[in-house]
């Protein structure tokens, strides 16, 4: 029952991730374009998609660590596990991607607050946002994939 609850919750959320992550890639390239004023509003769409993801990673890794029926037998068979195309997916290639492109959003976050110039930190929120976005691209499980899940989960 808890797993079923994180995971649709996890399969949600990431929806939230990815509609506030291309609203703040939008806005973070049309102020670099633009020259525009790093503002408040800047800070707090970058802490939203900060925000979301780390809540996002979270429900992530107890499925992973606690929840899932699948990680323990491919972690238990990883030699024979990685022939396997969904347990490769969700046993390595889908945690590595999103603990990557989370990091690409941190460092690109951290990075904005240490610079003056508002173009600046447009940019570079600009250049780690769209690096994190296209992991997380490459990770989520799109319909259609031999992994691939619904992209509504139900209730």
């Amino acid at each position: 029952m808890l797993y079923s609850v994180v995971l649709l919750l996890h399969s949600w959320l990431r929806w939230a991730v990815v509609v506030v992550g291309v609203l703040a890639l939008v806005k973070a390239l049309l102020g670099w374009a633009r020259g525009k004023a790093w503002t408040p509003g800047d800070r707090g769409l970058q802490l939203a998609f900060v925000s979301a993801f780390d809540l996002q990673m979270l429900l992530g890794m107890t499925l992973y660590f606690a929840l899932s029926p699948i990680t323990p037998r491919s972690l238990d068979a990883l030699k024979t596990s990685m022939s396997v195309g969904h347990l490769r997916f969700f046993g390595l290639e889908h945690p590595l991607l999103m603990l990557l492109a989370l990091t690409a959003a941190h460092a690109a976050s951290a990075m904005t607050r240490r610079e003056a110039p508002s173009r600046t930190r447009h940019r570079t929120w600009a250049v780690g946002l769209l690096l994190a976005m296209l992991f997380v691209a490459m990770a989520i499980p799109w319909p259609g994939l031999s992994h691939g899940r619904p992209l509504l989960r139900g209730f």
